[in-house]
């Protein structure tokens, strides 16, 4: 366990580690792995991974780094555990917060334009700050997404991906079966946990696939 604190200042850095550490990771993947993923996502035909963009390839990404849990832990985990003594605590320390990425419906309250967000969680219902260039200056007040998170402490980053929602994603049949299983009254604290925020993104990334959602803001 490290011993480092994540501050706003660090933000260029973070970035920096969190795009290198993703590209390390995305290195070798696992062939069966990325067929399971493929074939979660409706991206598997003719025994073939076969993506439309490079969004949809990119989430594709994205879910088998966070979401897949094949031994009961993610790829940011895995990597960390496989590759401890050649990671330098910054490293280490940023991706123990990625083992716990948690795939997030929110929307934007408010924006500096900047940098910095404040959004809140559809389903959880948590505010919180969102630290995103990007997002801070692209996107306006009442505009819903879905991505993964990765909690800092004082503030949230992205990463991957972002999907722009609308009515017809949120109620996709894929959705709503992911959420039906689950009462209103349990959903917070279903949602709090990566495994099962990962059955959430499995369905979202599904439905925006198959409805042809896909074009997108990639990072």
């Amino acid at each position: 366990m490290t011993n480092i604190t994540f501050s706003i200042t660090d933000y260029p850095t973070i970035r920096r580690t969190l795009f290198d550490l993703h590209t390390r990771i995305y290195k070798n993947p696992n062939a069966d792995e990325i067929k399971t993923c493929a074939k979660h996502l409706g991206l598997w035909h003719k025994k073939a991974v076969n993506a439309n963009n490079d969004v949809e390839v990119e989430l594709l990404m994205d879910y088998w780094l966070y979401g897949l849990q094949p031994n009961g832990f993610n790829m940011a985990e895995k990597y960390s555990r496989l590759h401890k003594n050649q990671l330098t605590e910054f490293e280490q320390a940023l991706l123990s917060r990625m083992r716990l990425a948690r795939y997030s419906v929110f929307q934007v309250v408010e924006t500096n334009h900047l940098d910095t967000l404040t959004v809140v969680d559809v389903f959880i219902k948590n505010r919180f700050t969102l630290l995103d260039q990007h997002l801070a200056q692209s996107t306006g007040v009442g505009q819903v997404m879905a991505g993964y998170l990765i909690d800092l402490g004082d503030f949230c980053i992205q990463s991957g991906a972002v999907l722009a929602l609308n009515k017809a994603l949120l109620q996709a049949d894929e959705v709503i079966d992911a959420l039906e299983r689950v009462g209103d009254e349990n959903l917070a604290d279903y949602l709090l946990i990566p495994a099962n925020a990962a059955k959430l993104a499995r369905a979202m990334i599904a439905a925006s696939i198959r409805l042809g959602f896909t074009g997108g803001s990639s990072r």
